[in-house]
């Protein structure tokens, strides 16, 4: 890896870290700086957001209500720079209050596509979906190979 893209790395990792500071502080104005202006944002129970300016119409009153004193658990899992403009990242994470953690239960999936303009990384897209513990369980046990086509 070179000195750039380790710079770029850890520019990504700051960007992913400040999201969580500010579901932390309940602000949704600095939560949605952290997506492009056009940023495409699609939540755990599949609405989707397009744009900056909804992203964070749709996060005040949940800072606001719903999720008011929560913060966010997560963790980058994977980090792929696709051009050294874009980048894709997935992560693990889970909304929680107090002292709770993120479990088996509680932990959903998360896909950005990371984008640098005007030398600013932000991010593009962001999927959020549920991570299934007992498919994926059972999934783990199965014999994924496929069956030959014809056999007798």
């Amino acid at each position: 890896m070179t000195t750039t893209q380790r710079t770029d790395e850890s520019a990504i990792r700051d960007l992913f870290d400040s999201t969580i500071s500010a579901w932390a502080a309940g602000d949704a104005q600095a939560y949605a700086a952290a997506f492009a202006p056009d940023a495409d944002y699609v939540t755990w129970f599949g609405q989707h957001l397009k744009g900056r300016e909804a992203i964070e119409a749709s996060h005040a009153p949940l800072f606001a209500k719903y999720m008011k004193g929560t913060r966010t658990d997560g963790e980058i899992t994977s980090l792929r720079f696709v051009t050294p403009e874009v980048a894709v990242v997935h992560g693990r994470g889970a909304v929680v209050k107090g002292r709770r953690r993120r479990n088996r239960f509680n932990t959903k999936v998360n896909v950005y596509v990371v984008v640098r303009t005007d030398g600013e990384w932000s991010f593009a897209a962001f999927h959020n979906t549920k991570y299934s513990w007992l498919f994926n369980t059972l999934i783990a046990g199965h014999d994924s190979a496929p069956a030959q086509a014809g056999a007798a």
